[in-house]
């Protein structure tokens, strides 16, 4: 990605970066070769316009645009453990099937 200066904030990014899914109108970045979002592969709108606003509403949404926006997501390896409320209703459940 292309980064330019832009006042006193530092790094930001340009329309250039990004494209947008044709599909599901997600901010992309044009390194991608398919939408991080829905998978799509097929065409993407780069036109400043769209590309613009879509940036906009990111920023507006989330505060900014960051490179953690389109970073996947690391899943963990082994699923997180049930709470104790979980535990709790599923010890009671249990309890009155029995019964």
């Amino acid at each position: 990605m292309q980064w330019q200066e832009r006042g006193p904030d530092g790094l930001r990014f340009t329309e250039r970066d990004f494209k947008v899914c044709d599909l599901c109108g997600a901010l992309n970045p044009v390194t991608n070769p398919t939408c991080f979002i829905c998978g799509w592969s097929g065409r993407f709108h780069d036109d400043s316009e769209t590309v613009r606003d879509a940036m906009r509403h990111m920023e507006s949404e989330y505060g900014g645009l960051d490179k953690s926006l389109f970073a996947e997501e690391v899943v963990p390896s082994t699923p997180p453990k049930p709470g104790f409320w979980f535990e709790a209703w599923e010890s009671l459940r249990r309890l009155l099937r029995r019964a």
